[in-house]
């Protein structure tokens, strides 16, 4: 493995540790109160979930072209920073459940319940989105071809669809106000990058893209 894959790893588990040190209470009676059932879950699952993206990629990472698709840098070259500012600002979320308690009417078992089932869902969705990206990236086309297996059979942005529904879960399982202002934050960012990246992917594939987008939706199907 290059460079690049360990370095993202890296990223990956170091963001994990933060979230792990935002939710423990440190200086309470109590530390570890909001390592509870959800909070646990919630990492476990998005452990499980990153480590896939990546093992299932790793031979993307021996591309730098190929890279550069994965990540969308062709179309959208600001897109990661914009991402990572967003990522950064999503730890207020677990400093919220854990320690600010903004909005504590939020708290309800059942929401929370009801965030891990849509947390469990999206990331389901993201595996197979990710496996079916790291087939379609580990192929050598001799011609530009649209993605049109797995879930792109029915959404052509399959992962940005499953990124929104994993912020309103993590708004409902951290009862958190805070995260349903992020997850309105970040329908906004990925609406701009689908908006940007069908333009891109227009010019890239032309009227096979074209035909390929009047049979699917964007990001819900059948509604938009």
């Amino acid at each position: 493995m290059n460079k690049a894959f360990w370095t993202t790893l890296t990223f990956s588990l170091g963001y994990l540790a933060l979230s792990l040190f935002c939710l423990v209470g440190w200086g309470s009676s109590t530390p570890l109160a909001r390592l509870d059932r959800y909070s646990v879950t919630y990492l476990c699952i998005r452990l499980l979930g990153s480590l896939h993206s990546l093992i299932s990629s790793r031979a993307v990472f021996r591309s730098k072209r190929a890279m550069r698709q994965w990540w969308a840098l062709d179309s959208d070259p600001s897109g990661p920073v914009q991402v990572m500012f967003l990522m950064a600002a999503d730890l207020a979320v677990f400093l919220d459940y854990a320690h600010w308690h903004l909005v504590s009417g939020l708290e309800q078992p059942l929401l929370q319940r009801l965030g891990l089932a849509l947390y469990i869902v999206s990331t389901t969705w993201q595996i197979w989105t990710d496996t079916c990206l790291a087939t379609y990236f580990g192929q050598n086309h001799t011609e530009p071809v649209p993605m049109e297996h797995g879930p792109f059979r029915y959404v052509r942005h399959p992962r940005y669809a499953a990124a929104i529904v994993s912020k309103v879960a993590v708004a409902l399982v951290f009862a958190s106000i805070v995260g349903w202002a992020l997850a309105a934050a970040w329908a906004y960012l990925l609406m701009r990058k689908i908006a940007i990246e069908e333009a891109h992917l227009q010019s890239v594939f032309g009227t096979t893209y074209e035909a390929y987008s009047h049979k699917t939706a964007r990001i819900l199907p059948g509604i938009y």
